[in-house]
């Protein structure tokens, strides 16, 4: 009795009225005939096998090789599935942060869980490398420092800022690693280096880099900046993901997809928000053919089609926490039988 008097008279549910975005866009206010919320429209980039960077020899070797030490590790540790295709996912956001997470397994595993969802690895076992393990790593190294300079995605992102300009509309660069924005950060200063580019991340990190100089920054001072305009080009790990407003830019590059459920829509919506002056807005997903990320985009976009983006982040959560061995096999590894995740979406 007293459970339904709640729930039936409740002052909270009897007055509160929840207007979704969607509600408010598309329902016309009959004063004035026009919607509660201007709509902005989001257009995804990236999407098509077309679009799909294609993986040069010289990084398909290396990626070869961070496949090979995945398989290795994953047959000798069953759980932590996130471990499994950590240093697959590392690379594919930039060759830096891959070679960079290789060295701290070789070496003192630190920050190796910065930017997973994942707590610390406290498990020595983990932090112990077979001889194999150790000998893969050096050589997945070695293939990255030979040709460190030739990073495919920079060229890419280059020219989506300076020949497609989207300088000129404001741009924002999400990463789901540190090493990956502030070696990015550098890459493009040289290319551009009149360019203030702010770089927002936890900590003590954030500040601008011109010219090829970094000045330290505190995160506050580099919001106003943004909206004053003085700050076209920004590139953010997650601390920038949420709660913060970029309405002054109009376009949106994710050097990596993460596998969460909720920031992908965190990271559009920096910019689909209330005060965008646009009428739409552009998401560049940026992935290598035949990647980790690519089987799964691949995977879920052929059974997923019509879904929302956030049906999609649901399920490659599931996929990693699942820790798949076909996410960590060979590029032309063959899918594996028909598998239901725990939101029952065909995995295969």
């Amino acid at each position: 009795m007293a459970r339904d008097f709640a729930r039936q008279h409740n002052p909270f549910l009897r007055h509160i009225i929840r207007r979704t975005r969607e509600f408010l866009e598309n329902t016309l206010d009959p004063e004035t005939g026009e919607p509660s919320l201007k709509p902005v429209q989001v257009e995804l980039l990236g999407e098509s096998d077309e679009e799909a960077i294609r993986l040069p020899p010289y990084l398909r070797d290396a990626y070869w090789l961070a496949e090979e030490f995945c398989h290795l590790f994953a047959a000798r540790m069953r759980g932590s599935g996130f471990l499994k295709t950590l240093l697959l996912r590392r690379v594919g956001s930039t060759m830096y942060a891959g070679r960079k997470t290789a060295e701290d397994m070789l070496h003192t595993w630190q920050h190796i869980t910065e930017g997973e969802d994942e707590e610390g690895v406290e498990d020595e076992m983990f932090k112990s490398l077979t001889n194999g393990e150790r000998s893969k790593l050096q050589a997945f190294i070695e293939a990255l420092e030979a040709n460190q300079e030739r990073d495919p995605k920079c060229h890419v992102v280059l020219d989506i800022l300076t020949y497609r300009r989207w300088l000129e509309e404001g741009c924002i660069i999400f990463s789901q690693y540190f090493d990956s924005i502030w070696w990015r950060a550098h890459h493009l200063s040289q290319a551009i280096p009149q360019e203030a580019i702010g770089l927002y991340a936890g900590g003590q990190r954030s500040g601008i880099i011109r010219e090829k100089l970094f000045a330290p920054k505190p995160r506050e001072e580099l919001k106003p900046m943004v909206q004053r305009g003085e700050l076209r080009l920004l590139l953010g790990t997650d601390a920038a993901s949420e709660g913060l407003n970029l309405q002054r830019l109009g376009t949106l590059i994710n050097l990596d997809l993460p596998w969460n459920p909720t920031r992908l829509e965190q990271c559009k919506g920096r910019i689909q928000r209330i005060g965008q002056l646009r009428d739409t807005v552009f998401v560049y997903n940026m992935r290598y053919k035949g990647s980790v990320e690519d089987r799964v985009h691949a995977l879920l976009s052929e059974r997923l089609a019509g879904r929302s983006m956030l049906c999609l982040a649901n399920c490659l959560m599931c996929l990693r926490m699942c820790g798949l061995p076909w996410l960590s096999g060979r590029l032309n590894a063959p899918k594996p039988p028909l598998t239901l995740c725990r939101n029952n979406i065909p995995l295969s």
